[in-house]
């Protein structure tokens, strides 16, 4: 049985956990936070009440509960459903109306003359020729071994030093900036300038933050926890790219034989240009593309944050390879929350159609500068819908609900247990992205090392370099799949932190000591729970 976690914040908490548990349904228990959470203990306040207020900042608020199964914002679910068989479609269409074997034939053909352009079977042409299947073969294969197992290492790293990791990332970054700085001082002095200015800010950062890295350590401990009971998780997102790269696959095979339709063209001027219905099938297209990208990539974090809620609330469920939280959550996340998921994401995919839009009319003088200043206001528009989308996400897959009222609920959650000091901490994603280059960088040079094995590549010299770039690019391919899998679920864990800490005490309480005596350790003189944004985004503290 595919259970689910709920949060019950009433009077009758203990006869609805035992109703709740009749049912075979787990519950997390009211929040009672004791002192050694957030100081003064909350009251069991019903929904309509009076809040509890200390030093005017309000401490109540109405906790997420476990949605019943139901498709939400289903309109948008089969708008999107509908976009998609109708690119795929075209695209089948398409591919059935191309004959391949003459496609290949005269691929064959383009080649072998111009390898009689290079000499025929002499030395030259043997040198400038692609090198056999052996050599295809031992690079994908290492690399495809070699990222996910440099990946689980690092994250077995990052867990026993979290600390001193987030550290060295800040000062990786202050090194590189000062280098460039110093070399740019000789070149271009004003780039040097530049860079010597930020490099001053990001040590001022660093002694800013250096008392909030514990806490950052904390919050990734437990994310690498999650992710390493369930490894399914990197499936899920290897699924999602999978499926992203076929429809990109598709996408370009019916944009292009669509747009070559007569009557997409103008036929009264150039004949680059588009026709009314040309443009608008053009901008169809591209938000298609947009919007499709936006959703598989959102379905893998909402279902993050539903294996998260199940290792917090029921660690039973969310202890394997694929647990029954990896199998449910993301069967949620693609089917009743798909319409969620999309609403969020179109919104997303607009306004990023729209800035591209103006973006690629730079060159046309008029109105320049206006169309310039609405590109940037779009630009920042569409970072915060992102923003607001990362936390809503984070409810879809926790409880289920849709779109609108999951972000209302994680910001009145923000809001009213008085997180309101605003701060951009990028703790955590600088880590993980270093690491994630890293990662690539050693795939590359294990590719490298294994080419020289193969016996038929001794005299491709030439080819060393394709060989450590394509090694190089599948490692930071696979490695940032499980960088984007701890980002989405620290953020995730930031909410649940903030919910429900006395549960989290209860369920891990080893991890819960040291998160709440580092959260006391950054801010000794805050009444409450404070939020760090962990993820690269805004965060609350």
């Amino acid at each position: 049985m595919d259970t689910k976690y709920a949060v019950v914040q009433t009077a009758e908490a203990h006869a609805a956990l035992e109703t709740f548990v009749e049912e075979d349904i787990p519950v997390a228990a009211p929040v009672l936070v004791a002192s050694e959470f957030s100081g003064p203990p909350l009251p069991n306040n019903q929904k309509g009440s009076e809040p509890y207020t200390d030093d005017e900042i309000s401490i109540t608020w109405e906790k997420g509960e476990a949605q019943p199964a139901a498709f939400r914002d289903k309109w948008f679910a089969i708008a999107f459903a509908a976009q998609f068989v109708a690119v795929s479609t075209t695209a089948m269409v398409v591919a059935s109306t191309i004959s391949w074997a003459e496609l290949f034939s005269s691929t064959d053909s383009d080649s072998t003359t111009s390898n009689n352009d290079y000499g025929g079977d002499d030395g030259v042409s043997q040198e400038q020729a692609a090198p056999g299947i052996a050599f295809w073969v031992s690079i994908i294969g290492i690399s495809v071994l070699v990222a996910p197992a440099l990946s689980i290492f690092s994250m077995g790293l990052m867990s026993k030093n979290a600390i001193g990791m987030i550290t060295a990332s800040l000062w990786f970054s202050i090194v590189l900036s000062g280098l460039v700085a110093v070399f740019s001082i000789f070149v271009a002095p004003l780039v040097g300038i530049i860079y010597g200015i930020f490099t001053i800010c990001l040590v001022s950062y660093l002694k800013t933050v250096k008392h909030r890295i514990p806490y950052a350590a904390s919050n990734l401990k437990c994310s690498i926890s999650v992710l390493k009971s369930n490894l399914g998780l990197g499936l899920v997102a290897i699924g999602s790219m999978i499926g992203l790269v076929g429809y990109i696959l598709s996408w370009a095979v019916a944009f292009m034989f669509t747009m070559s339709l007569d009557v997409m063209k103008d036929n009264t001027g150039d004949d680059n240009d588009l026709s009314p219905l040309g443009g608008f099938v053009a901008c169809s297209f591209l938000l298609s593309f947009y919007w499709t990208h936006e959703v598989l990539r959102n379905i893998v974090r909402a279902t993050v944050s539903g294996v998260v809620g199940h290792w917090w609330f029921v660690p039973a469920e969310a202890a394997s390879f694929c647990s029954t939280a990896v199998m449910g959550s993301a069967t949620r996340a693609s089917s009743y929350s798909l319409g969620s998921i999309a609403f969020g994401s179109l919104i997303v995919a607009v306004l990023h159609l729209i800035r591209n839009t103006l973006h690629n009319a730079r060159n046309d003088r008029n109105g320049g500068i206006l169309r310039c200043i609405a590109a940037c206001i779009l630009a920042y528009i569409e970072a915060m819908v992102q923003y607001f989308n990362k936390w809503a996400y984070v409810y879809v897959g926790l409880y289920g609900y849709d779109y609108i009222e999951s972000g209302k609920r994680v910001m009145n959650l923000f809001k009213q247990r008085g997180w309101n000091v605003i701060i951009a901490d990028n703790l955590t994603n600088r880590l993980l992205g270093i690491m994630s280059l890293t990662i690539g960088i050693l795939t590359g040079l294990c590719t490298l090392l294994v080419t020289f094995f193969v016996e038929e590549f001794e005299s491709k010299q030439g080819w060393l370099g394709v060989g450590f770039f394509i090694g190089f690019v599948i490692g930071i391919v696979l490695s940032g799949i499980f960088m984007g899998l701890l980002s989405s679920a620290v953020d995730s864990v930031i909410v649940c932190f903030a919910e429900a800490p006395q549960e989290f005490n209860d369920t891990h309480p080893e991890l819960a000591q040291e998160m709440n005596q580092t959260w006391k350790d950054a801010w000794p003189d805050v009444v409450g729970t404070v939020i760090v944004g962990l993820g690269g985004g805004l965060g609350v503290v």
